[in-house]
């Protein structure tokens, strides 16, 4: 059982906690969501398939990413998402948080950071992934839109996109 802190429409911590896969959160009450992005010196992003196995998504593409725990940081829960899910140790001071986006019912933070793991030194953790992959933001978007990614990621993905860009890749590769 997960306990998740509730937050308000500002993302100010609650004093509530939630129970994961209790059900909707209540009106006015968010939780927090991490997406990790994590971007080799190629400009590819590593992304992972969703075990065939679960419930929501099950063989969708992803990045790697979940939920913190009750009093857990964002930062915190994104390092701990990326050991457990990769195996990958990623080092706190190289991660950037590159935005929040409030949702309908959480928010979501998307940490950045620059990593050239190899896919063979990749232990995945088989409960939540299938595969991963380095793949260039081009093919990521074929992906986006030929439906392999799940459904959440083309809702905020141009501007995500546009960041990246803008921030972290080379400046010869602007779009």
């Amino acid at each position: 059982m997960e306990v998740l802190d509730l937050f308000d429409s500002k993302k100010n911590k609650l004093n509530k906690t939630f129970i994961r896969d209790s059900g909707e959160t209540e009106k006015g009450e968010y939780r927090l969501s991490l997406h990790v992005w994590i971007i080799n010196d190629k400009n590819e992003i590593l992304i992972q398939q969703r075990s065939l196995k679960k419930n929501r998504n099950p063989g969708k593409w992803a990045f790697t990413g979940g939920l913190p725990f009750a009093g857990e940081s964002s930062l915190d829960g994104a390092l701990r998402e990326v050991k457990e899910e990769l195996d990958i140790n990623l080092n706190s001071e190289e991660m950037e948080l590159l935005i929040t986006l409030r949702r309908e019912h959480d928010f979501v933070d998307v940490w950045v950071v620059r990593d050239n793991t190899k896919i063979e030194d990749i232990t995945v953790q088989k409960e939540e992934v299938e595969q991963v992959k380095w793949v260039s933001i081009e093919t990521m978007e074929d992906m986006i839109n030929d439906g392999q990614f799940v459904p959440a990621v083309s809702l905020y993905f141009d501007l995500l996109k546009k960041l990246l860009y803008k921030c972290y890749f080379n400046k010869g590769d602007n779009k």
